[in-house]
């Protein structure tokens, strides 16, 4: 792969990660499924809570029930997310593995939620389009105000 040919494809990844915060924060869903591989796997460190006895690690694994489970467990929420700063490698044709800088807030009915960290993510080529297939956020602070 020439330099400009890994630039073209980062590029590509980078508007992913776009799509991937703007149907999520937008609940649209099925647009939402269309940037994750069927087999995708999410690991949250420090994920908004209903209640502090919650417990606040998220660990999915399948698109679908990741995305059945934030139908749920997002009703009535308002979220936004930013995400920034990438890092990415390509490690293959079809690979690629990145970070970002993030940061999200999440009104809750009883929580008000702020978080500040990274997401650690690795992406795969398929049918020509880039999809994430591991994402792992890590929060370095986390602000919770209970209401």
């Amino acid at each position: 792969m020439t330099p400009l040919e890994a630039l073209v494809e980062i590029e590509a990844i980078k508007q992913l990660k776009a799509r991937y915060i703007r149907f999520g924060d937008a609940r649209q869903w099925g647009e939402f499924a269309a940037t994750l591989t069927e087999d995708v796997t999410f690991l949250i460190d420090a994920a908004p809570r209903a209640s502090p006895d919650h417990n606040a690690v998220i660990e999915m694994q399948g698109r679908d029930d990741f995305i059945a489970a934030m139908e749920v467990l997002l009703q009535g929420v308002k979220a936004v997310h930013q995400a920034s700063l990438p890092e990415i490698t390509i490690t293959s044709l079809t690979t690629a593995k990145g970070v970002w800088w993030m940061h999200d807030w999440v009104q809750l009915p009883s929580c008000n939620f702020k978080g500040w960290g990274h997401y650690h993510q690795e992406y795969v080529k398929v049918d020509g389009a880039w999809k994430i297939q591991r994402s792992h956020t890590t929060r370095l602070r986390v602000e919770e105000e209970w209401l």
